[in-house]
């Protein structure tokens, strides 16, 4: 790298990172001064008023910098090129023979390099603090709740709850719709809570107070819905299978095992108690009771402490449970449900995740997730061409600095504006998103063409 690279790659910098500053606090300070009362609302102390504010627009700034860095990029490249122009440093340049194509290319390589953090941003950064940045001005310590409407997991369960509170990670009064690949409806779980955990290394929820109601048509009519109180089944202690645990040792405990292919029902157990003598019944000690639906996909496993058989007094049977939840398997977690109820949730996920839910065929808009997809690609080519519109008017010689700035502003303006009309009229996700560089970026290389060298 020449001592000329260094220096116009230095002046880039410095201006880069002035205009960063700049934009960002006239960002900050617009927004706080429109929605300052958000802040202040309730009785809170002014030292956790501060830190709220802090905290929210340390995240924000996120954001800003994906959405200004292609105005920084312009800004940057020329304001060093205008100084330098103006304190006469282009004229020595090209009076030592040195072309102005050499002195933009370091320029176009910074902004080059520019759009890669603003890809990493958008890609690894964002993603991983989306559940924050979601959060309203007044909910930065993201203790506010919210009702959980209709929202899909990957396997196309649906969940709703009456309220989910992301300081605890805690669903109210869930309702849990499980359905199949044809999204055919299987089954309900009705429940008091849930909260998410793992089970033997898988996903899901625990859900209190469950119960559990079967609704596809091969799955028939259970007399009798399993709850996390009682489970009628056939299955009573003389049909179970057991086998000693512990065949080596002294004592001669035995675990439990059987099924009840009607109820689609798979009981596990640790071990099995056998009745005090004179008794009728058994125990089972940390018991899974797994339902299953008729294509194999899960309904849900009741897990209690303890469960004893007993017989009510229509003679039917049941296993009786005693401090027992609901483990329902899914992928669907707390930064999902505080993402997704944001308007915009999408526009904070990554090109990756954007994929997967097109696959899934559950996002609610497939145009708009197509369009911010095409986006990601087209945002670096686009400050690249809003780069090379403005540098002719920056480089020529014609005019005086304030007419240049002026016209670059103008030119840089319309296309901005013409991106963003194009995004918003509606047409094809791919079209609206490469139509502003189709147009354009011809321009923008005929006119880089016809600077004077």
């Amino acid at each position: 790298m020449k001592m000329l690279d260094r220096y116009i790659i230095r002046n880039f910098l410095l201006s880069a990172m002035m205009w960063f500053l700049v934009l960002m606090a006239l960002r900050v300070m617009a927004d706080l001064f429109i929605n300052l009362d958000e802040f202040v609302e309730g009785e809170r102390q002014w030292s956790m008023m501060i830190s709220n504010v802090v905290t929210y627009y340390g995240y924000q700034s996120l954001t800003y910098f994906a959405q200004l860095g292609g105005v920084i990029i312009v800004a940057a490249a020329a304001f060093s090129l205008a100084m330098m122009n103006h304190t006469n440093e282009l004229t020595a340049i090209l009076s030592s023979g040195v072309s102005l194509y050499r002195v933009i290319w370091p320029v176009v390589l910074c902004a080059m390099l520019m759009g890669g953090l603003i890809i990493l941003d958008q890609e690894l950064v964002i993603p991983k603090v989306a559940d924050k940045l979601v959060r309203s001005r007044d909910d930065v310590p993201g203790a506010e709740s919210f009702q959980v409407r209709l929202m899909p997991d990957s396997n196309g369960t649906v969940w709703y709850a009456k309220s989910f509170h992301p300081d605890d990670s805690r669903m109210d009064q869930p309702v849990i719709f499980v359905r199949d690949e044809n999204m055919r409806q299987l089954g309900s779980i009705f429940g008091q809570s849930a909260r998410p955990v793992r089970l033997d290394g898988q996903s899901g929820w625990l859900v209190t107070d469950a119960s559990l109601t079967p609704t596809g048509a091969e799955s028939g009519i259970w007399l009798h819905t399993p709850d996390s109180k009682r489970i009628y089944t056939s299955l009573e202690p003389n049909r179970l299978i057991r086998v000693q645990a512990n065949p080596d040792g002294a004592q001669a405990d035995f675990q439990a095992r059987g099924e009840d292919p009607v109820q689609g029902l798979r009981i596990r157990a640790k071990f099995f108690e056998p009745a005090p003598q004179g008794q009728v019944g058994a125990v089972l000690a940390e018991p899974r009771f797994a339902f299953t639906a008729p294509t194999g996909q899960p309904l849900g496993t009741f897990i209690a402490r303890r469960a004893t058989w007993r017989v009510d007094l229509t003679g039917q049977g049941y296993w009786q449970l005693e401090s027992a939840a609901m483990f329902f398997p899914s992928d669907l977690t707390k930064t999902d449900l505080v993402l997704r109820q944001s308007s915009g949730w999408m526009e904070y996920m990554s090109s990756t995740q954007l994929s997967q839910l097109l696959k899934l065929q559950w996002v609610p808009n497939p145009n708009l997730a197509r369009l911010i997809k095409h986006t990601r690609i087209t945002d670096p080519i686009s400050n690249l061409v809003m780069l090379l519109l403005a540098l002719p008017f920056i480089l020529s010689r014609e005019r005086n600095i304030k007419s240049s700035a002026g016209l670059c502003v103008a030119m840089v303006g319309v296309y901005y504006a013409f991106v963003y009309f194009c995004r918003f009229l509606g047409i094809a996700p791919g079209l609206a998103a490469w139509l502003p560089i189709l147009l354009f970026g011809p321009i923008a290389v005929v006119m880089v063409d016809s600077v004077k060298t």
